[in-house]
């Protein structure tokens, strides 16, 4: 099944800015799980070990990261949610978009 994270912050390293974008991949997600970021203007396909941290927003309720080749999401009550959304709008100077519509369809092999 593909994965489709709609709006994500792809970290590669912590000298160069993030990369924004979308990113697809098979699951399940591990270190050599071939990665594409969709970042508009340019097309990237990396593995899944090459990531150093990607943030993205579930949904309205939840954040989601991949780190150490592995996804995660954060159940998050509303002051976390907060200060993740908050803290990406800095970095970005806009929310990031949900990647999902619903509940049912956000965990998608993550683990919490």
């Amino acid at each position: 099944m593909t994965v489709v994270l709609r709006d994500a912050m792809t970290f590669l390293s912590k000298d160069i800015d993030p990369i924004v974008g979308a990113i697809s991949y098979e699951n399940p997600l591990n270190a050599n799980t071939t990665l594409t970021i969709n970042a508009g203007n340019k097309v990237i396909t990396l593995l899944a070990k090459q990531i150093k941290l990607a943030i993205f927003k579930l949904d309205g309720k939840e954040f989601g990261f991949i780190f150490k080749s592995t996804g995660y999401y954060a159940n998050n009550n509303d002051k976390d949610f907060n200060k993740w959304n908050q803290g990406t709008k800095r970095m970005l100077r806009r929310e990031l978009k949900p990647c999902f519509s619903n509940e049912r369809d956000t965990r998608h092999g993550l683990a919490q």
